[in-house]
């Protein structure tokens, strides 16, 4: 019926409801953070595309960080996010971090 590595359930109405696990919601979140560092890396792209997809590398960093500190792993640490964050120009880099530190502050 679905994959394999999907927890199935079915509700009130009949209609069958997958829950995804853990590790597999941590495995798209990295998949969805390699295709933003590979379109901000991408010469082709224009200004406004690189803004939106620091946002969404800000945002997936974020979500990521939650996930991992729920799950009982360790976030990612500065050491880390430098290394994530090489390749992204700088102008664009500077908007992530400060958007990581707004999130830290709110949740920690």
């Amino acid at each position: 019926m679905g994959l394999p590595s999907m927890k199935e359930s079915v509700n009130r109405n009949n209609v069958t409801k997958h829950e995804r696990t853990a590790d597999e919601a941590i495995r798209i979140l990295w998949s969805v953070i390699e295709e933003a560092k590979m379109y901000l890396a991408d010469e082709r792209s224009t200004a406004e595309e690189k803004r939106r997809w620091s946002k969404v590398l800000c945002d997936t960093i974020a979500v990521l960080n939650k996930l991992l500190s729920s799950s009982g792993e360790k976030p990612l640490e500065d050491e880390d996010l430098g290394a994530l964050l090489q390749k992204v120009p700088r102008r664009l880099r500077l908007t992530v971090l400060k958007g990581v530190r707004k999130w830290r502050k709110r949740n920690f």
